[in-house]
């Protein structure tokens, strides 16, 4: 807007007035003229611009609030975006993370089960091989026992203790295998 920066507006009336009173409350922001009769009264006003300065600087505060807007609104939409590819960036990583961890777990718990197999492959040849000593073992008593069943008479005395000793012992060492065993 344009500076000059006065307006003025003129106005003249005639007025009668038979009781020359006049009563104002309030500001008074105007004229108030009374008791004139039969005169002409010019009054000039002015705002001295101050309606076009008002008007400026109503402009002026459009113009700086719609520039303030839109700069708020350009950062705005910065933080937005830079926020949402630090997320994006983030999750990816994590994704990488435990795709990594995966493979690692993966890869432990194959260990793990290569050691359980072949820890029990071993325990089951152990076992194995223990029955059939075991086995071996049991035929031996047997043996014994038979052989004490029909042993003679006439072997005598000390032949009969050292055999009786002697199938004592392996049927005790007998007894012994299988507690132990049970006890596992």
């Amino acid at each position: 807007m344009g500076g000059g920066g006065s307006s003025s507006s003129s106005n003249t009336t005639t007025n009668t007035n038979t009781s020359g009173q006049n009563a104002i409350q309030g500001d008074n922001l105007g004229v108030a003229i009374s008791g004139v009769n039969d005169s002409t009264v010019n009054v000039n006003m002015t705002d001295h611009g101050a309606m076009e300065r008002a008007a400026e600087l109503g402009e002026l505060a459009l113009n700086s609030n719609t520039e303030v807007s839109t700069k708020a609104m350009e950062t705005n939409a910065k933080v937005t975006s830079d926020a949402l590819n630090m997320g994006k960036d983030v999750v990816k990583n994590a994704m990488n993370f435990g795709e990594k961890a995966l493979a690692t777990n993966a890869d432990v718990s194959k260990t793990a089960m290569k050691h359980v197999t072949t820890a029990h492959s071993e325990n089951l040849q152990h076992l194995a091989g223990l029955a059939g000593n075991q086995a071996a073992q049991n035929t031996q008593n047997i043996k014994a026992l038979k052989d004490l069943a029909t042993m003679k008479v006439d072997g005598g005395q000390v032949a009969t203790s050292k055999q009786m000793t002697i199938t004592v012992g392996l049927v005790m060492l007998f007894l012994a295998v299988i507690f132990m065993q049970r006890g596992k």
